[in-house]
């Protein structure tokens, strides 16, 4: 549980940090960066969340165990996606090509 502590920590200070970038350059890239890490810090979020209902001894029903399942996921493929769009729009941007 404590490494599951570290990594929402970490993915909240990556919010602060990507948050604080876009408000001093406004670039368009930031902004989804951002928004990709937020989703990374809600989907750690919930994985911390499902392992101390387990951790306690409290058995959710079967339709809570789906959702803590399935919404991490979903959370982790819209950081996946976002994250592959700001990286786009930030090579765009940079001329790095």
């Amino acid at each position: 549980m404590l490494v599951e502590l570290n990594y929402v920590l970490f993915s909240f200070l990556l919010v602060i940090y990507s948050v604080w970038r876009y408000h001093k350059l406004r670039q368009r890239g930031l902004l989804y960066l951002t928004l990709s890490f937020i989703f990374l810090a809600s989907s750690t979020t919930l994985k911390m969340l499902n392992s101390m209902i387990w951790s306690y001894g409290n058995p959710p029903s079967i339709l809570m165990l789906r959702l803590l399942e399935l919404s991490p996921l979903a959370l982790f493929t819209c950081f996946t996606v976002c994250s592959i769009i700001a990286l786009g729009k930030i090579l765009k941007t940079s001329n790095l090509d």
